[in-house]
């Protein structure tokens, strides 16, 4: 089982204990790997609001201490609030206001429209310019989120840095609208991450096609995104574990599989790579992109 699927069923048995009264039991599954590198950000979210819902708020904040107003703008947006919330139970209302405004200047709109709902210290101060151009498209953006695929390709295929950074920086406010939507959050990760590579940023690229892969694991898109980035020292989700897993869902998909196996052939699983050809030539025997693995590798 991959490392993807690892946290899925994970989370699922977290959901049934806290569903059946087992919430200390819950507690100790996700005690088990938070602390491992490359830990997913919905594993410390859930771990850090079961203690803050036992009124273990210091403990809950030890867990989300990397969420700080300078880091805001790497954080999943639930961190954020949950972070948040927590320091405002711990009585820190000057920490709870500065990481508000972080927010705040991060999200725009709908950041201001949370704070001020939970009234968050310095909230009321907050003002959201309709008519700046970030704004001003993310506004259009939320109200029609299918432009986004066709803003990103357009983008690939003729690239502007100024267009692309505005991309960017209005997507990124209108991720807290679609926080609870699976579907829609895994096209928006895809388009963060595709505009974060056309402007060189592998960091957020990987961060943002890992964050996707938490609400689809088999993101074929997302898989060979991922495979054209350098892999991460201290990441739980190298290429290879991601690009098996999605090819072991999709075994019908020859462009995951092709990925798959010259990405092992690269690492030096050679064995595992002509294994894997040979059973896909067995399945497919005239698949024009298994015969032309088979003469790339022989030549």
């Amino acid at each position: 089982m991959s490392v993807i699927e690892d946290n899925v069923s994970l989370l699922k048995r977290v959901r049934e204990m806290c569903l059946t009264g087992q919430v200390a039991n819950a507690e100790l599954e996700l005690h088990s790997v938070y602390r491992q590198a490359g830990c997913d950000a919905s594993i410390k979210v859930t771990l850090a609001a079961l203690l803050a819902r036992r009124g273990e708020h210091g403990e809950a904040r030890a867990i989300l201490k990397g969420v700080l107003p300078g880091t805001v703008r790497q954080c999943d947006p639930q961190k954020v609030k949950l972070a948040i919330s927590i320091l405002i139970s711990l009585g820190e209302h000057d920490d709870a206001e500065r990481l508000g405004r972080a927010y705040h200047h991060a999200f725009g709109h709908e950041a201001t429209r949370w704070l001020r709902a939970m009234s968050v210290p310095g909230a009321g101060r907050l003002r959201w310019s309709a008519g700046g151009q970030i704004d001003e498209l993310a506004r259009g953006l939320a109200s029609e989120p299918k432009a986004i695929q066709a803003l990103v390709f357009a983008q690939k295929y003729q690239r502007d840095l100024p267009t692309v950074r505005l991309l960017r920086q209005a997507i990124r406010r209108i991720v807290p609208l679609f926080e609870n939507d699976a579907r829609q959050m895994t096209m928006i990760c895809r388009a963060m991450a595709e505009l974060s590579l056309l402007e060189g940023d592998q960091a957020q690229a990987r961060r943002w096609a890992h964050r996707g892969l938490e609400e689809d694991p088999y993101c074929a898109a997302l898989a060979l995104l991922i495979n054209r980035l350098r892999d991460k020292g201290d990441t739980a989700l190298p290429a290879v574990s991601v690009l098996t897993c999605v090819a072991t869902h999709h075994p019908g998909y020859p462009d995951v599989q092709a990925a798959l196996i010259r990405r092992e052939s690269k690492e030096g699983r050679g064995e595992s790579a002509t294994s894997r050809l040979d059973a896909w030539l067995e399945r497919e025997p005239y698949s024009p992109h298994a015969l032309e693995l088979k003469q790339e590798f022989a030549a």
